[in-house]
C-alpha cells in the first residue's frame, strides 16, 4: 500500500483527534506515493533508530516522540531535531508518530502498562472522549504487595532498568495509579481515586512533596524505559491493522544521568 493510504489506516486506528492539543502526531515526513515495505517502530526517530530502519529493510519509521513538536524554522543537521529529519529524507525512510494519541488509545501505552502490572477493575485516571480510553490508569492489583516488592515487581514486569520509591518500603499497596511518561500532574487525581501508590516518570521536586502531603507512596522510573513497554503492543496493532510486516527496534540505553556516591575525604 502507498505510504498515504498507510496513514490513513494508522489515524483510524490511533485517531490524532485523542492526542493533546499541544501534540503533533501522524506523517511527519515522506513521499505519500511511495509504496511501503516494511514498518520500524521505536520510541525516537533518532539516527540510530533510522539507521536501524534502514539496516531492516523498513522505509516507515514509527515512532512514540514525535520528530517535530515546536515550530522548526530550518532543517540543518545541527539540531537534534533536524538532524534526524535531513537523515530521514535522505534515506527515504518517512516518519509517523503516535504520542499523546497513542497514550490515550484503549489498547495504549497506559492499557499495556496495566495489562503488565495485572491490574484488576481498571479505570482511567481522566477519562477521555470520543473512544479514547483517557488519561493514566488506576486498579486493583491481583494480590496486595509491600512498596519494596511492588518496585521490585514493576522493574522485572517493565523491563525498567531502574525504579526510585517515595515512603516506607513496608506499606502494603494494593490500588495503583500509573501514567506513563511525565504524569506529574495527576497526583491529586490518584488520590481521589483512592490510589495507595502512584508510579510514572519524571516526578518533579514540588510534585513529590504534594503527594507525600495527600498520603500517597510514590515510584518513578526512566520516561523512555516505561513507554518503551507498550511498542511490542503497538507492533502488533500496525501489522493487524495493515496486513504490513512490523519490527519493534532494539532501544537505545536510556537517556539519564548517572549517580556518583560520595566518598569520605580524607581526614
Amino acid at each position: 500500500m502507498k505510504l498515504r493510504e498507510f496513514a490513513d489506516r494508522l489515524d483510524r486506528l490511533i485517531p490524532a483527534a485523542w492526542s493533546e492539543h499541544w501534540d503533533n502526531p501522524g506523517l511527519l515526513s515522506g513521499d505519500p506515493d511511495v509504496q511501503v515495505g516494511k514498518v520500524a517502530i521505536s520510541l525516537n526517530a533518532s539516527l540510530n533508530s533510522i539507521r536501524k530502519a534502514c539496516d531492516i529493510g523498513a522505509n516507515v519509521l514509527v515512532t512514540h516522540h514525535p520528530v517535530l513538536i515546536q515550530p522548526t524554522l530550518r532543517v540543518l543537521p545541527e539540531t537534534l531535531s533536524g538532524a534526524s529529519l535531513f537523515y530521514s529524507i535522505k534515506t527515504g525512510i518517512a516518519l509517523y508518530a503516535v504520542h499523546t494519541n497513542w497514550d490515550a488509545s484503549p489498547k495504549g501505552v497506559n492499557r499495556i502498562l496495566s495489562e503488565k502490572a495485572g491490574l484488576q477493575d481498571v479505570l482511567p485516571l481522566l477519562p477521555g472522549q470520543n473512544g479514547a480510553w483517557g488519561t493514566g490508569a488506576v486498579g486493583v492489583l491481583r494480590e496486595p504487595l509491600q512498596l519494596g516488592e511492588l518496585s521490585v515487581f514493576l522493574l522485572e514486569n517493565w523491563g525498567l532498568s531502574w525504579v526510585r520509591v517515595l515512603g516506607k518500603g513496608d506499606s502494603v499497596i494494593r490500588r495503583l495509579a500509573l501514567c506513563g511518561g511525565a504524569g506529574g500532574g495527576l497526583i491529586a487525581e490518584a488520590r481521589r481515586m483512592n490510589a495507595d501508590a502512584f508510579v510514572t516518570a519524571d516526578l518533579r521536586y514540588h510534585e513529590m512533596l504534594e503527594g507525600q502531603f495527600l498520603g500517597l507512596s510514590l515510584l518513578t522510573c526512566d520516561h523512555g524505559e516505561m513507554e518503551a513497554a507498550s511498542l511490542e503492543g503497538l507492533c502488533q496493532l500496525i501489522m493487524a491493522g495493515t496486513g504490513l510486516p512490523a519490527e519493534v527496534l532494539p532501544e537505545e540505553e536510556p537517556a539519564g544521568f548517572f549517580e556518583l556516591a560520595n566518598r569520605p575525604t580524607n581526614a
